[in-house]
């Protein structure tokens, strides 16, 4: 007998999200979620790259390119960089 394999599952993207059922929270956890493992930045180094960051996003959003969801989905990965780095998922602090 032959042992079938089967795919991992597909993470969720932009396209499986409802619009109309949308908030700021849930794009976070989809963030936080597709970063699970990954090691946040110290705060100081975090803290010099965010203009960077937020520069690039001003611009995408005046690319005339960005749809609302791709900015929402880019501006809550910041949010959730930001709070994993002051406050990391294993944390009491953590809010979300």
């Amino acid at each position: 007998m032959t042992e079938r394999t089967y795919p991992e599952p597909r993470e969720p993207n932009l396209a499986d999200l409802d619009p109309d059922d949308l908030t700021a929270d849930r794009l976070i956890a989809l963030v936080r979620s597709r970063r699970a493992g990954e090691t946040y930045p110290a705060p100081d180094q975090l803290l010099t790259h965010l203009p960077t960051v937020l520069r690039a996003l001003v611009d995408y959003l005046l690319s005339g390119e960005a749809a609302a969801l791709e900015a929402a989905y880019r501006l809550a990965s910041v949010i959730e960089a930001v709070e994993g780095a002051v406050a990391p998922p294993s944390s009491p602090d953590r809010r979300h």
